[in-house]
């Protein structure tokens, strides 16, 4: 199921690739690809404690086959002492009826009872010593399979732990490549901090946040000119890290727009804000328009829901979303 799920979420990245200005049904769809990208991001950790889990069973049952190798050790040690008792009390029969047999002449009669029980015992020792060491046998075979089942056990587990700390290992350098690009990110914005503009990693994700305070003013899709300084820094480091895709998302208030021409709702409006943010950051900025995807999110993700000014400012922005490629990720997890 796995690597059903991570084939859908390359066939997703796929689009990122491509610049694009989706309209309000393709965003959907693109909504609900990257909702599943993010369950996904989220599974990479579930998937690493399900291996760990999994390894944790595998030892137990590893601790549970040594100590039933060591109790099979033991009953055989056991059967053979028993067998070596029944060889030298057969040894000793043996020599008991030679001598019996020397004096059998002279005392047929009289020790011809003596004899057959002898034999009788003999018998019935033989018979004995040979189930016993047909049951050797049988443990002896049983050991073995239980041996060679313990060496596959311990080998899938060893194999077990060597991926999952593989995927550990990337994962770790995944974040720290993440907070390395958060810091190279907050020294090229330092100016701008004070402006409306934001950094955190949420879900594997860098969301660079620009208030349209920084960006735009009011009703309009038209960057200014200190938005467009700090997009040409980010652009910097964009093109210092091109193993990132990028998502461009447009969000409004809940203000109905009035009066804007060809912009109808805060759809449009949106959507023309972050299609307005790459062409800037492709065009000046020169990040390759393969890696840049742009959306709107009208109105319906908001920062805060308070019906307040302040709230509907925090609201009006532009989210830049760096997407670190997960395909090694993948390939560890189809292992």
């Amino acid at each position: 199921m796995l690597s059903i799920r991570y084939s859908s979420l390359l066939l997703f990245l796929l689009p990122l690739l491509f610049p694009a200005c989706v309209s309000v049904g393709t965003f959907d769809e693109m909504q609900a690809r990257r909702d599943a990208l993010q369950v996904t991001a989220d599974s990479l950790r579930s998937a690493a404690a399900v291996l760990q889990s999994r390894i944790d069973e595998l030892t137990q049952e590893n601790g549970a086959l040594k100590e039933q190798q060591t109790a099979d050790h033991a009953l055989i040690e056991n059967l053979q002492t028993m067998t070596d008792t029944l060889k030298d009390r057969l040894r000793t029969l043996q020599n008991d009826l030679t001598i019996a047999q020397q004096n059998y002449e002279q005392s047929k009669a009289k020790n011809s009872a003596e004899i057959k029980k002898l034999l009788t015992n003999l018998e019935g020792l033989q018979k004995d010593l040979a189930v016993r060491e047909e049951k050797l046998k049988d443990y002896e075979e049983a050991l073995a399979v239980r041996d060679s089942t313990l060496a596959a056990v311990q080998r899938d587990l060893i194999g077990r732990e060597q991926r999952v700390g593989d995927l550990e290992r990337r994962l770790a350098a995944r974040d720290s490549s993440l907070n390395a690009l958060k810091t190279r990110l907050n020294d090229a914005l330092l100016g701008f901090t004070g402006s409306g503009l934001s950094i955190t990693i949420v879900n594997g994700r860098v969301y660079v946040s620009l208030s349209n305070q920084l960006l735009f003013s009011t009703g309009k899709a038209e960057i200014d000119r200190r938005g467009k300084e700090a997009l040409l820094e980010l652009a910097h480091v964009l093109n210092t890290q091109e193993d990132l895709t990028i998502l461009v998302e447009g969000h409004t208030d809940d203000q109905a727009v009035k009066n804007l021409g060809a912009i109808k709702d805060n759809w449009d409006l949106s959507v023309a804000r972050a299609t307005e943010v790459i062409r800037y950051l492709a065009g000046e900025g020169k990040v390759d328009p393969r890696r840049i995807t742009a959306s709107g999110r009208s109105e319906y993700y908001p920062i805060d829901t308070s019906n307040t000014p302040e709230a509907r400012a925090k609201n009006r922005r532009t989210e830049i979303i760096l997407i670190p490629r997960l395909s090694e990720l993948f390939q560890i997890l189809e292992q």
